[in-house]
């Protein structure tokens, strides 16, 4: 076994042909790198800067929303006063005013720059801010069609220019009928809301804020930043794409959503260039000094683990083919820990399965089912005791025959059928088999067969079997019990342990004129009555756990029979009550003293007859 040593003959070419390849190789790779660096840096910084606009986008969504949730949460609260449903039923706008100048006074109170109420389609109170020309869209308001708790856009007459409102009606409910008694407007106006610049410029650090409606700018910007050239924000204004660079500011122009939906008011986020330069320097510089580091360190630890894995590579892996072949093999340990590691784990493996194999050998011969393998030409390529003992042949004469012709044509055609669904890679259970003639030397197999797979491919089909001869015997005996018992002449009934009839013979029904199904689940009494006079034998069957005699059974049509009786209780294994069993029979032609016909129960009396 050679060793891994420094000195060793044979791994000193293989070093340095591995020398001779790796080092202009990694040469390669490392100028590869650098030229890959150098012009991937601007991709790497465009993507992390539009990573960081969409994150502050994002951001911005959720403080308007949070914001604007706090308006509604307000404005709904204020609605569902029913001091404000009073006032406005009761015809009190002083008291109405009062209220929602209290809601003007509310932590989020001070953003409304819209609140007024209205009462029979007119306006009937008015908070609203006075910088604000209303009068014109005061009656578009309160007269269009009602849409409550949704943010509605709307542009506004101002003195100086347009202004746009989101504005959210709120229906005033009267607490004793339930009907709607007037609404409640409340809204903000967008283009001199520096509160709200200030809500969303909390989640766009170093970023310059903007409304945006029909590209145009809706009010002043927020600056997190440095200044701005105004023709960067024109061009991002009037260019049509989303986000993009003009002259190293990045920007993103993307729709708000309002109340959930989508609306025309976007967002306009644009940083200054010092970021980009900034990112552009730290991505260079760190990646060239991280390039030249791992380079290093890694032509070093390749250098020096070449040297030393030569020898234990082809140690382990002449290990690794002499198992392989199924040879017997001992890994022997050199100094490198990781391949000592790996060889014994390896000759571990190796081991256990040769156990796993052993054990699974054994598992497989002693089954308690006859158990088969037949490849794809019907021929068995191997079997357990039990098959052998089916077959009644050693196993020797049976690997390698095919099993056509263990069995005759007429018994191996449900075989083979299911052997051919098993090939198509379905699994296939109880299937009934016989071997040996009729009928007294008769075996009887319940077979279960399953695909075996190799590589997605079925290869072979695995058969299981059962011996179930002794249940077909005992099928057979209750069938001919079935039998004696339907053609018995004596009538039989069988009542479980709470005496409910559970079974009774066609000799009950032509007795009593009884039909079986209709009886089920009846009493004794029910399903055999017996004359008034007659003393029930059901009192003391309990007592001494059988009775028999004679007794009087009156029959549907009123006729009464002379039966004889006999009752007997059935144990199970544990002294318990399970049946009791009744039989009885007509003893009246035992009476008759002349032969004649035997009444039933479904023939009428007559005269002088008993």
């Amino acid at each position: 076994m050679p060793s891994a040593t420094p000195n060793n003959a044979r791994a000193r070419p293989l070093l340095r042909q591995l020398l001779l390849v790796l080092l202009p190789a990694f040469l390669l790779l490392a100028t590869a790198l650098l030229v890959l660096t150098y012009r991937s840096s601007a991709t790497m910084v465009n993507d992390s800067i539009h990573h960081q606009l969409k994150e502050a986008h994002d951001r911005l969504q959720i403080l308007l929303d949070s914001y604007l949730n706090g308006l509604d949460g307000l404005l709904t609260a204020t609605a569902e006063q029913s001091e404000l449903a009073l006032a406005l039923s009761s015809g009190n706008p002083a008291g109405a005013r009062a209220l929602l100048q209290q809601t003007l006074e509310h932590r989020h109170g001070e953003y409304l720059d819209l609140l007024m109420l209205s009462r029979q389609g007119q306006l009937w109170a008015n908070l609203n801010s006075p910088l604000y020309a209303m009068e014109h869209r005061q009656l578009q308001l309160i007269s269009a069609p009602p849409l409550y708790h949704r943010w509605t856009r709307i542009e506004l007459d101002a003195p100086f220019s347009r202004q746009v409102a989101l504005v959210q009606r709120y229906p005033v409910i009267a607490p004793d009928s339930g009907e709607v008694i007037g609404s409640l407007f409340g809204g903000v106006v967008l283009n001199d809301n520096l509160s709200l610049l200030r809500q969303l410029a909390r989640g766009a650090e170093n970023f310059r804020v903007q409304l945006i409606l029909h590209g145009k700018p809706v009010g002043p910007a927020y600056l997190n930043s440095n200044d701005i050239a105004p023709g960067v924000v024109t061009q991002a204004l009037t260019g049509g794409q989303a986000h993009g660079q003009i002259r190293g500011h990045y920007f993103s122009r993307q729709p708000l959503l309002i109340g959930g939906e989508p609306s025309e008011l976007q967002l306009l986020l644009l940083t200054d260039n010092t970021i980009a330069q900034q990112l552009q320097q730290n991505y260079g510089y760190h990646t060239l000094l991280a390039l030249l580091l791992v380079l290093l360190v890694a032509l070093a630890l390749a250098l020096y683990t070449l040297r030393l894995i030569s020898a234990p590579l082809a140690s382990l892996t002449r290990f690794a083919e002499q198992a392989s072949l199924g040879q017997q093999a001992a890994f022997q340990p050199d100094r490198i820990q990781e391949f000592n590691f790996l060889g014994n784990s390896l000759e571990s493996m190796v081991t256990t399965l040769q156990q796993n194999e052993l054990r699974l050998a054994h598992l497989f011969d002693a089954a308690n089912s006859a158990t088969l393998i037949v490849d794809n030409d019907d021929r068995i390529q191997a079997l357990n005791q039990m098959a052998t003992a089916l077959f009644e042949q050693g196993h020797g004469d049976l690997v390698g025959t095919p099993i056509t012709q263990h069995f005759s044509p007429e018994q191996l055609a449900p075989l083979q059928q299911a052997i051919d669904k098993a090939r198509r890679g379905h699994r296939v259970a109880d299937v009934e088999a016989r071997l040996g003639p009729l009928p007294g030397l008769a075996r009887y197999q319940l077979w279960t067969l399953a695909p075996v797979f190799s590589k997605g491919v079925v290869t072979a089909v695995q058969l299981q079997g059962q011996d179930i001869s002794r249940l077909k015997q005992a099928e057979e005996s209750l069938q001919l019990n079935r039998l004696v018992l339907a053609n018995m002449l004596e009538a039989v009934m069988i009542f479980d342990r709470h005496q409910r009839l559970v079974y009774a013979n066609p000799a009950y029904t032509q007795l009593t004129g009884f039909v079986l199904d209709e009886m089920v689940g009846h009493s004794p009494a029910s399903a055999l009555p017996l004359a008034p006079d007659t003393l029930s034998p059901w009192q003391h069957i309990d007592t001494h756990g059988h009775w028999q005699g004679e007794v009087s059974f009156r029959s549907l049509n009123g006729t009464t029979l002379p039966l004889w009786l006999s009752i007997r209780i059935l144990s199970n294994a544990q002294g318990e009550t399970s049946h009791y069993v009744a039989v009885c029979s007509n003893i009246f032609v035992l009476r008759s003293p002349e032969p004649r016909a035997t009444p039933d129960a479904t023939q009428h009396n007559t005269p002088g007859q008993p």
